[in-house]
């Protein structure tokens, strides 16, 4: 029996989660999740291992049905682990389905690319919609581009909408037979609100208040390219008379990579300009003491949460524009876009930033303001109901015209 929501009445969401994730795809689901019940939706979670991230949306007060599976196979090495996936979908998605029809779910929502095909049987074994929130990018590494065509074909089969985060990722997953929705993340306008916010301030951290301060909200690690922003402003505080700091809010704090930095800011002689934070609940707080928001992802950045943290709390935003911060950043206007990962081009970039001294007030007011317009959390859940709502309405709509061709 379908159990997708009549007309009028609440969505009743099922987000399916591994039960281990870590902090982006938790922000993904804790972000959208809680604002769906004052919406007047009913939003619930299944999760398949009982790991941390279960027990987080417990706390947040999401009801959570665990289906304690011992393991969940990936996607790490590509298509070389798709017939594990398949086979962990076969033997799964009846029990998923089940939990779903008594949950009374008219929606599935899923993050994990390689939950996507047993998200989408399990959903139209009991009738409902299935959603893929698409967390990062499709590679392009495969010959004739085979893992897009995979996660198409799967789309295609079980009635999946995906869902990219910016138009770049849409882009990676392409546009037949399945077209993607764009709908961007957001972030809670109301925590990430300068006004009334007390924050960290310079000297807590030993910072001058005369300094510039440059800061990266981001996981430790080469990706992030840290250690290239380190060593563009290295280079630029040899011409700049005013003096440079950087502040990396995130761990781990103890890794090679982190002695890596630590080594490298201590032969120039600039200890004392290096400071590693570590991992944080609130990076709101950091925000206020950084006068230059950086994203120096190295590879394409799906989305980039940081940046529309920095923006929504009227810092501008110097980023790699590949990805994301290319249609969040507008150069010259909220921020800078540097358009190679190399520390000649980001030094570059804080070379503009620095002549544009002046100008960092209003680029942060404009940035709040493009930031509340754009990448809200109020305007995600907009866009994510009236998608939704158009799904189970077409869903309604071809319902309702196979009970006419039965009865005639």
């Amino acid at each position: 029996m379908p159990c997708a929501a009549k007309k009028g009445e609440p969505i009743k969401v099922a987000w399916i989660i591994a039960g281990d994730e870590g902090y982006g795809v938790r922000r993904m689901v804790m972000n959208l999740g809680p604002r769906l019940g004052p919406a007047g939706q009913q939003p619930s979670v299944v999760s398949l291992c009982d790991g941390p991230f279960a027990e987080v949306c417990r706390r947040a007060g999401l009801p959570v049905v665990c289906l304690e599976l011992k393991a969940i196979p990936s996607l790490r090495r590509g298509l070389r682990d798709l017939p594990q996936v398949w086979q962990f979908q076969g033997s799964t998605s009846r029990r998923l389905c089940g939990t779903l029809k008594n949950l009374g779910a008219s929606a599935v929502h899923v993050i994990w690319p390689n939950l996507v095909a047993l998200a989408g049987a399990a959903a139209r074994g009991c009738g409902a919609a299935c959603l893929w929130e698409m967390p990062n990018i499709v590679g392009s590494g495969y010959p004739l581009h085979l893992n897009r065509w995979a996660y198409q074909a799967a789309c295609w089969r079980y009635g999946v909408q995906p869902l990219a985060i910016s138009r770049f990722v849409a882009k990676t997953l392409g546009f037949w037979p399945v077209r993607p929705e764009v709908v961007y993340l957001g972030v809670d306008e109301r925590r990430f609100n300068p006004d009334g916010l007390t924050g960290a301030a310079k000297s807590q951290l030993g910072i001058s208040p005369e300094a510039v301060v440059l800061g990266i909200v981001a996981r430790l690690e080469p990706s992030k390219g840290q250690d290239r922003i380190l060593a563009a402003m290295l280079d630029v505080q040899r011409e700049s008379r005013v003096p440079l700091h950087l502040v990396l809010v995130g761990g781990p704090v103890d890794s090679p990579f982190a002695e890596q930095l630590r080594q490298t800011a201590g032969r120039a002689g600039a200890a004392d300009r290096l400071h590693l934070v570590g991992v944080v609940n609130d990076p709101e707080r950091y925000y206020p003491l950084v006068d230059v928001a950086i994203n120096s992802r190295v590879d394409p950045e799906p989305f980039g949460l940081s940046v529309v943290e920095a923006m929504m709390m009227r810092v501008p935003v110097l980023a790699h524009a590949l990805g994301g911060p290319a249609e969040t950043v507008l150069d010259g206007a909220t921020g800078w876009l540097v358009q190679e990962p190399t520390v000649a081009a980001f030094a570059e970039g804080l070379r503009r930033a620095l002549r544009d001294q002046a100008c960092w007030r209003a680029m942060g007011l404009a940035g709040r303001e493009r930031a509340l317009a754009c990448f809200s959390l109020e305007v995600q859940t907009r866009r994510y109901l009236k998608i939704l709502d158009d799904l189970l309405n077409q869903r309604r709509v071809r319902a309702d015209n196979d009970m006419t061709s039965a009865v005639r």
